[in-house]
């Protein structure tokens, strides 16, 4: 919970840094950069929900939790450090 004069409300992130393709070229700077972003969030107050290198479970799991986080919240925020591949 984070609080401003005034007001108090739940803040929840999702942060997902993918580098490691199996068939497209792999990035070595996604999992560093979600990495960064998502401590300077817990730092202000987000309850994140990260996840790195993740294969279409994994992405699928970790959207139902931040899915699931977002009824108590008031503010969401969403960051994606890869490629953007179907």
């Amino acid at each position: 919970l984070v609080q401003f004069p005034g007001a108090v409300f739940a803040r929840v992130a999702l942060v997902i840094g993918n580098g490691n393709y199996q068939h497209s070229s792999q990035l070595r700077n996604p999992r560093n950069d979600a990495s960064d972003v998502a401590a300077a969030l817990r730092d202000i107050g987000f309850d994140v929900v990260e996840g790195f290198d993740l294969d279409r479970r994994g992405m699928e799991q970790k959207i139902r939790s931040f899915s699931d986080k977002l009824e108590t919240s008031k503010l969401a925020l969403f960051f994606y450090a890869g490629h953007g591949l179907q």
